[in-house]
């Protein structure tokens, strides 16, 4: 096995766990944000905490490990990283298997037969606890990313020369872009196939009841990376024949008396009394903390759309889960681009530090303009007794009720939405006033609620199940447009992201990359990604037109002001 202990063999095996750490972290779990909420009853803030666990157990270890590790064997440490990510996956999986077993029931849902749910407070809530197990999987993720991502990357660093650096740690940082991209498109996939795949039932994935298999993908990268630990452990401490490129490094890094002094203490930063010293070297370097801050102020965008991206494009333009998960792993083609053309262009043309500072500089006021994509929208659907008046005059803002379904005995515990074919979504088919089941299933025939007066003959007070689209909404003229602006804009914050880590790396002492890497995480995810999802996920509760009812007590949103939320 010796001879895959070269730079271009360890490229392989960390861009293996990065794709491991992205496809979890970034990618799957986010594709199947929506379904687990709904399986699980969560509301977006809950569910964005999830993301922010990862981020809390990398901060808690970050320091340690770049300190202690800068100077030991860093293949072990990014190894056992890997090892305890792929452990985080076969443990975010296992509420499939401990929670109570989800159940439906097919009935009519109709006037006059409506199914009434039978509830008690304690079996509504009794399979929450699954959201701890969440908690828990990615707060061990977060101590296993913790050396991927800074050990790693100096790992990389050490062993080729300053010219190809950039190039080395673009492509490692790509793995981590590509693999949420895998992640969204297995995630989508197999939100496709039923959340029991030994069970055969009687609807289809587009149907209000269906939960698709959420735990599967989570369990699957976790056994790989597992797997995929061994190699990067058995790495060697320094890679053969590349001692020549640590020659001469640190000529660009800030001019500071107390950082010259470092730089030329080779025995610096091993010894623990050294710790407060060398926080404050790189609290002193003015490059190193705006660079940083200016990461984790970016970083709240980033981590909220990786999160919440797929659930946004869903909920704005009406997609289902797996069109929308789809549709953003295309944008994150965009990001690997932005990183390797970043990585490159230093590469290429051995960009020196003036103007790689400029380049992080640039790429960011190119973005802001790109970011008006967002202000692009759909019209908010269409919903009886909450953004819209029943046919029959009676007020929205909250009340099903009306004088078309007075009499129907409808439960609202049993959240079904229709589309009745005036264009107007109502509660269920029980609350549009629906007397009859269509032949085919999926459709109600007779609803008093629903007005006589649009559509064709043969749609005349019928409604089918799901939610109506807005005017103008799925994969339509403003859809592509939106997919273009984003695309571009994933492309130049990750364009930027290559050029402030290469600023990072070189304006600090060669024996402080390591632990210089540590500290920046810190500060990115204290600012930017732990409270990123909790913004986001704020805004989505925020914008929340509708939330499900579980045996009296709130659940997951239902229906949103896709408006508002743009």
């Amino acid at each position: 096995l010796q001879g895959f202990a070269t730079v271009k063999g360890a490229l392989v095996f960390v861009v293996l766990g990065a794709l491991v750490q992205g496809f979890l972290v970034n990618g799957h779990v986010n594709a199947i944000i929506s379904t687990i909420e709904k399986r699980f009853d969560l509301s977006s803030t809950e569910s964005g905490l999830i993301a922010s666990c990862y981020d809390i157990g990398a901060c808690v270890a970050i320091l340690s490990v770049t300190y202690i590790g800068a100077h030991g064997h860093k293949p072990l440490w990014v190894g056992w990283g890997v090892f305890l990510i792929g452990v985080s996956g076969i443990l975010f999986s296992l509420p499939h298997f401990t929670a109570p077993m989800y159940t439906y029931t097919l009935t009519n849902n109709t006037c006059g037969a409506s199914e009434i749910a039978e509830c008690s407070v304690n079996s509504a809530r009794s399979h929450r606890y699954a959201i701890w197990f969440f908690y828990l999987a990615f707060i061990i993720a977060g101590f296993g990313g913790a050396p991927l991502y800074s050990l790693g990357i100096t790992y990389m660093d050490e062993n080729v020369g300053q010219r190809f650096s950039s190039w080395y740690i673009g492509i490692l940082v790509t793995g981590s872009i590509i693999g949420p991209g895998i992640g969204f498109l297995v995630g989508g996939a197999f939100l496709g196939v039923y959340t029991y795949p030994e069970e055969q039932v009687a609807i289809l994935d587009s149907n209000e009841a269906w939960v698709g298999a959420w735990w599967m993908g989570a369990l699957i990268v976790g056994c790989i990376g597992v797997l995929s630990s061994l190699p990067i452990l058995m790495l060697p401490r320094t890679l053969p024949g590349t001692h020549h490129h640590r020659q001469n490094r640190g000529q660009d890094m800030y001019d500071d008396a107390l950082g010259r002094k470092v730089a030329g203490d080779k025995d610096f930063g091993k010894r623990y009394r050294d710790f407060p010293k060398c926080v404050l070297v790189l609290l002193r370097n003015p490059v190193f903390v705006l660079v940083s801050i200016a990461g984790a102020v970016d970083s709240i965008l980033i981590s909220g759309l990786a999160t919440f991206g797929a659930k946004y494009i869903e909920t704005i333009f009406g997609l289902s889960a797996t069109d929308a998960g789809i549709a953003f792993a295309l944008a994150l083609v965009g990001a690997a681009g932005g990183q390797l053309l970043g990585g490159g262009l230093i590469t290429k043309f051995n960009i020196r530090m003036t103007w790689i500072l400029r380049m992080t500089y640039m790429a960011p006021v190119v973005t802001w303009f790109l970011s008006a994509g967002f202000i692009i929208s759909c019209s908010d659907i269409l919903f009886a007794g909450v953004s819209t008046q029943y046919h029959d005059a009676s007020p929205s803002g909250g009340s099903f009720v009306s004088t078309c379904n007075l009499n129907c005995g409808c439960d609202l515990n049993v959240y079904k939405p229709v589309c009745g074919a005036d264009g107007i979504t109502y509660y269920s088919a029980c609350f549009a006033g629906c007397s009859a089941v269509g032949t085919a299933g999926n459709t109600y025939e007779n609803c008093t609620c629903v007005s006589a007066t649009t559509g064709v003959a043969t749609n005349i007070s019928s409604a089918t199940t799901g939610v109506c689209s807005g005017s103008g909404c799925g994969a339509g003229g403003m859809f592509a447009l939106f997919c273009i602006l984003m695309f571009l804009f994933m492309v130049f914050t990750f364009l930027n992201e290559a050029s402030a880590l290469q600023a990072s790396l070189r304006c600090v002492a060669f024996n402080q990359r390591s632990f210089a890497i540590g500290v920046q995480w810190l500060i990115i995810r204290l600012i930017g990604t732990i409270p990123g999802p909790l913004i986001i996920g704020a805004v989505f509760d925020r914008n929340c037109a509708q939330w499900s009812l579980n045996c009296g007590e709130k659940g997951s949103c239902s229906t949103y002001n896709s408006r508002e939320l743009s």
